[in-house]
């Protein structure tokens, strides 16, 4: 079978966090309800549309409320997919990389499956050979059975997976696979130590591409 590396999205191989903050304010501002700084949204992304609303919110929402508002943000950010998004840089030349050395490479998100694939279109076109997005009656990330789910629909054996969050070392570990972690995403090299000592870490394209190429070199022995 061919080798697999699987890769978060946003935080990982995309610069989301300006557009999931921007318009989840612009859903706040619609219900009538308080903005954040952008930079807030680093800790409140990586679970999912609802728990971001839960978190943007102010405390005590009630469901009605946060269904308003849940709809408005999905509403926004949908629109916002279909425009060309960040990807970090080095990011396009590595996908590259692994496909031109028969890796196959894809994206596991816990954006609805709508959105992944708007951005399939919009900003990862002809890049990966698989996004998936969260899917009705299966659970999110760390969750790893969209994972496992994924892996069987391409036939291919993971060998790493790369992301940038508590979420994604949780996920990692249910998978028994080696994780590695951007530094450039929505966490801290600090706090992503903090959730794991041992965690790997890279701080750009080009680390991660070398701590990638460790890992098939040792697939392939």
């Amino acid at each position: 079978m061919k080798p697999l590396v699987l890769f978060d999205m946003d935080g990982t191989i995309l610069n989301s966090v300006p557009t999931i903050g921007e318009s989840c304010n612009r859903a706040l501002q619609e219900n009538g309800l308080p903005s954040h700084p952008i930079s807030a949204y680093n800790g409140m992304v990586g679970n999912g549309m609802r728990i971001l609303i839960e978190r943007a919110c102010p405390p005590g929402s009630g469901e009605e409320l946060l269904q308003k508002v849940i709809d408005s943000y999905n509403r926004i950010y949908t629109e916002e997919c279909h425009k060309p998004g960040i990807i970090y840089p080095g990011v396009p030349e590595l996908l590259q990389t692994l496909r031109r050395k028969g890796v196959l490479t894809a994206v596991l998100t816990n954006k609805p499956q709508s959105q992944a694939d708007a951005l399939r279109e919009s900003t990862f076109s002809g890049m990966l050979d698989a996004i998936w997005g969260q899917r009705e009656g299966l659970p999110l990330k760390p969750d790893p059975t969209l994972a496992k789910a994924l892996i069987a629909e391409l036939g291919a054996t993971p060998v790493a997976y790369v992301g940038d969050s508590q979420v994604d070392i949780a996920l990692g570990k249910n998978l028994g696979l080696l994780t590695i972690l951007m530094t450039w995403g929505s966490r801290t090299a600090e706090e992503l130590r903090a959730a794991d000592p041992e965690v790997v870490l890279a701080n750009d394209a080009a680390e991660l591409e070398n701590r990638l190429e460790q890992a098939l070199d040792k697939y392939l022995k």
